[in-house]
């Protein structure tokens, strides 16, 4: 990342610090610092690579650079398997001094990645590109000329979040994928594979591999063509929760659509205790004014960022309630709204107020849902818009 200045944090704002064990082996500090760019580049704000013995810079030297640039709250988030010694009493122990030494920032520690589906993914796709490499020789593995490295972190929430990735852009379609879809048409038996609708609902099939979501998705007439259109104009695609922002960028980051996650910023942790909601609400009526930038809170003003925009909710029901009430009472009109907020406080009955909306929609009625079939949906749209159907 470019270095630090105190513009990066007009305002106040979050830096994140990805801290490693350390090793005399220089490969550990390559790592880490790739780590600490992808990071920058997945959470649209400053991340600082740090070790806690052997290398440099250390805990200390990253927290106190992004505190004294202006970052009114750091992050710490370990690069470590395990709750071991390190977690529980050295990095505490650190964290503690910094604030009796810097009480004007707040400084948080993240979990350890630990025991994490995700690290499952990431092993998983491991495992499979060897396995595939067996099956299929050659043809598993990348063109020449392709720029992707392996090990990709855009790679990896691809293949967890929908496998989107690989018709935009020249990229080798994995042997297990094929496999994959064949089953599913062979399950499903549409009658017409071609039908950009069926291409949205394979997707989730795939994606969570159950084929009886296929008789439950609903989509409003002209929702696929909205959300097309959407992508070919650039329009923002405004997500309720990072784990659909996350989804998205790998696909979104090739075609150079913007996409925007604002739960997780200050402004709107601040309104929504204000106003006594929920940030999935402030979060919403903070883009409806037309956020844009989770590292610019200047960009906040009156101006309606949701306007023509794609919205995926899939987390959050009183987003999704929210999103109606400003496209009802205040005119708010996104191109296509991706409703499918999972639980059972709420879910079904924001689904259901969806329903009867004016704006086009892509749904699943009842608590059925999440993240990653709001990725997947939105996902699936932007491989349509790059093989230009509709």
């Amino acid at each position: 990342m470019r270095p630090l200045d105190s513009s990066m944090f007009a305002g106040g704002g979050t830096g994140v610090v990805v801290l490693g064990h350390g090793s005399r082996a220089p490969e550990a500090l390559e790592v880490l610092n790739w780590v600490a760019e992808r990071l920058t580049e997945r959470l649209r704000m400053p991340v600082l690579a740090a070790s806690l013995q052997f290398n440099k810079p250390s805990l200390e030297e990253s927290c106190r650079e992004l505190a004294a640039t202006g970052a009114s709250r750091v992050v710490v988030a370990p690069y470590f398997l395990f709750v071991g010694n390190h977690m529980q009493k050295d990095i505490p122990e650190v964290m503690d001094r910094l604030r009796q030494e810097l009480p004007e920032t707040e400084f948080i520690l993240a979990e350890a990645l630990g025991a994490d589906d995700l690290m499952v993914e990431v092993l998983a796709q491991r495992a499979l590109a060897k396995i595939g490499e067996e099956v299929a020789g050659e043809t598993a593995k990348e063109p020449e000329d392709n720029s992707r490295k392996e090990g990709d972190a855009a790679d990896f929430f691809a293949s967890v979040l929908g496998n989107a990735c690989d018709s935009c852009a020249p990229m080798a379609q994995h042997p297990i994928e094929v496999e994959s879809f064949e089953i599913i048409d062979s399950l499903l038996e549409p009658e017409d594979a071609e039908d950009p609708e069926y291409h949205v609902v394979r997707r989730i099939v795939h994606t969570t591999g159950d084929p009886s979501l296929a008789r439950a998705v609903l989509i409003s007439a002209g929702a696929i063509r909205a959300g097309v259109d959407a992508i070919a104009a650039r329009a923002g695609i405004y997500c309720d929760v990072n784990m659909v922002a996350s989804g998205i960028m790998p696909t979104a980051d090739r075609l150079g659509l913007d996409v925007i996650c604002l739960v997780a910023e200050p402004a709107v942790e601040q309104l929504a205790r204000n106003e006594g909601v929920t940030r999935g609400v402030a979060a919403m009526r903070l883009a409806a004014r037309g956020g844009s930038n989770v590292n610019d809170n200047s960009s906040l003003q009156p101006g309606g960022g949701l306007e023509g925009a794609i919205v995926a909710i899939g987390n959050s029901p009183t987003a999704l309630f929210e999103l109606l009430r400003l496209v009802s009472e205040e005119g708010v009109k996104p191109a296509l709204i991706v409703g499918v907020p999972v639980g059972f406080v709420g879910a079904a009955e924001s689904k259901e107020a969806l329903l009867e909306s004016d704006i086009p929609y892509i749904t699943i009625p009842g608590n059925r849902g999440g993240s990653t079939i709001a990725a997947a949906v939105v996902n699936a749209l932007m491989r349509l818009g790059v093989s230009g159907q509709e």
